[in-house]
């Protein structure tokens, strides 16, 4: 198939426009080398759920605005790369749209086409397989922002299998989208150095380990974890970054409780049910693969564990997973305590808990 490895079979786009560094950080090979992570689709949602139900709100909005300053940003650097090996001038923007949208197959976002395309006018945009409704409408909002030059506001018709989305100029929320904006550019704070490196693929430069990891299906855009059989998407990570960061200086420190608990769920539910098939070591090794973190020091003192994990790509979902990580494969509860550096690294203590 076009666009496939022969060699490992993943997308050829995958390994050679991002680097796996050896501080366990995916990185993107050019402008604005964007911090990329193979997010679980199915973690993603079922964290935003549990922060809408247990606080009430509907925070679509702020899922929305994040995935649009992130877009924005990514396309707004995509564009100026052209111009660069384009003498100044860009593709006309239908074929920047057909760029964007093979990209979207490519990271698991949605099989996405155009039709009807004026330049400057409200656009329909038919999508199968969006991947998080939110996130899909804020990213479609930002690209199209980057390339017509004003401000759009989505609107939807149709689920996540089938929908049409409609970009129509509209006014934001100047100070909402001012504050996001701010977090989006300031980014995820990360460490140097690390010892990890990957076999790669002589064909494409792809982690081989990826290949046995996941597998994809370009035409529906689809990318599979082989072991769970969860759905996966490739993403920059600045915008949900933001969008967690906001919900905490809006709703306070009871939001990372809520990110604590329901990683803590969510992980300890879905490797229960794969326990037999891999163990915690492998698990804990594909963290760094999905650019997640990197474990770096693991402390055992009798029943109770230390786990330092350095460029988290949120402390406390990344906390909460491996939390729930220990309770399903050494089937034991425990007592959690987190100590959150916010200068790239955090310290999860794991405490059995006393009959």
């Amino acid at each position: 198939m076009k666009g496939i490895c022969s060699k490992c079979g993943m997308p050829t786009n995958i390994g050679r426009t991002n680097v796996w560094q050896s501080n366990g950080v995916i990185v993107g090979k050019y402008p604005p080398h964007l911090r990329g992570t193979i997010y679980d689709l199915d973690e993603i949602k079922y964290l935003f759920e549990s922060i809408s139900r247990q606080t009430g709100l509907d925070i679509s909005r702020l899922i929305i605005e994040g995935k649009r300053k992130d877009a924005l940003r990514f396309i707004s650097s995509m564009l100026q790369h052209f111009r660069e090996v384009g003498g100044g001038t860009l593709p006309p923007p239908r074929n920047i749209y057909e760029i964007i949208f093979n990209l979207c197959k490519i990271w698991g976002l949605g099989a996405v086409e155009i039709l009807n395309y004026q330049e400057g006018e409200t656009i329909a945009i038919p999508a199968k397989n969006a991947y998080f409704l939110p996130m899909f409408a804020g990213d479609a909002a930002g690209v199209y922002e980057s390339i017509e030059g004003y401000r759009v506001i989505p609107l939807w018709e149709g689920d996540e299998s089938e929908l049409t989305l409609t970009l129509k100029r509209g006014e934001g929320e100047p100070e909402l989208e001012e504050r996001i904006e701010a977090e989006v550019e300031r980014g995820i704070p990360s460490r140097e150095g690390g010892d990890l490196w990957y076999k790669l693929c002589g064909e494409c430069s792809a982690p081989l380990e990826l290949s046995r990891l996941l597998s994809w299906d370009l035409e529906n855009a689809l990318i599979t974890e082989k072991l769970t059989g969860n759905r996966a998407f490739f993403h920059n990570a600045n915008g949900l970054f933001a969008v967690v960061k906001l919900l905490v200086e809006e709703l306070g420190e009871d939001i990372e409780r809520i990110i604590l608990s329901s990683e803590r769920v969510f992980a300890k539910n879905l490797y229960t049910r794969v326990r037999g098939a891999t163990s915690l070591d492998a698990e804990l090794n594909k963290f760094p693969l999905r650019s997640w973190g990197r474990p770096s020091h693991i402390k055992k003192e009798g029943g109770s564990f230390i786990i330092q994990v350095d460029n988290p790509y949120l402390d406390h979902l990344v906390a909460g997973r491996i939390w729930g990580l220990y309770e399903a494969f050494n089937q034991q509860e425990y007592i959690f305590g987190l100590e959150s550096s916010g200068s790239g690294f955090i310290k999860i203590e794991l405490d059995p808990l006393s009959a």
